[in-house]
């Protein structure tokens, strides 16, 4: 009887012990609530400062940690833009894509065959090295391109549904159907101009 008191004392104790640490961790956040509010009027000033340049800034989030434990205060930072304003992102997009429909460029192409034939290209297709394909750099995958052979002025359309060429100085890797047309299957490589069109039958 003795001994089961002398333990239910113990275990109140150290129950007691742990609330007071629990409630010493709380009043170590509670403390620094001042300076948590502090912070938010500060960075909603300055989130309010950048309001004609972005929309889609919804909230700020800080985060504080104490030992084991984590605290995380999500501050609301809509910011307005007025309707007539058309997003940055938006001007970005038209700016980009105009200059990219307008694309021309002039320099040397090679062509790739059989060994690629059949394999996997950067848009997901098959590669068919006699179908009317090109790799580029950067345009968009499946884009179409007029490709005009400098040497002899025959042109093809292709589409760029592959990535490269990535060695040397060349600007476009052709598919043996499209360079067997321009000509330039013996030569392995020729000047050619490259224009950005709508579709395959621009």
């Amino acid at each position: 009887m003795h001994s089961s008191l002398k333990y239910l004392l113990a275990l109140s104790a150290a129950v007691a012990l742990s609330q007071s640490q629990a409630e010493m961790v709380q009043s170590s956040f509670n403390n620094d609530n001042e300076s948590s509010s502090l912070a938010a009027r500060v960075l909603n000033k300055e989130a309010q400062s950048f309001n004609s340049h972005f929309s889609n800034l919804n909230s700020l989030s800080i985060t504080e940690r104490s030992g084991d434990q984590i605290r995380r205060q999500t501050i609301a930072a809509k910011i307005e833009i007025p309707a007539e304003e058309p997003s940055v992102i938006e001007k970005l997009n038209t700016v980009a894509s105009n200059t990219v429909r307008k694309f021309s460029q002039t320099g040397m192409a090679s062509w790739y065959g059989r060994q690629f034939h059949g394999r996997k290209t950067a848009s997901g297709e098959t590669f068919d090295m006699n179908a009317m394909t090109a790799a580029h750099r950067s345009l968009p995958l499946n884009c179409y391109i007029r490709v005009t052979n400098k040497n002899n002025g025959k042109s093809v359309v292709v589409k760029v549904n592959d990535r490269g060429p990535f060695h040397g100085n060349r600007v476009l890797d052709l598919s043996y159907g499209a360079a067997k047309q321009l000509g330039i299957t013996n030569a392995g490589t020729a000047k050619v101009s490259i224009e950005r069109i709508d579709g395959p039958n621009s």
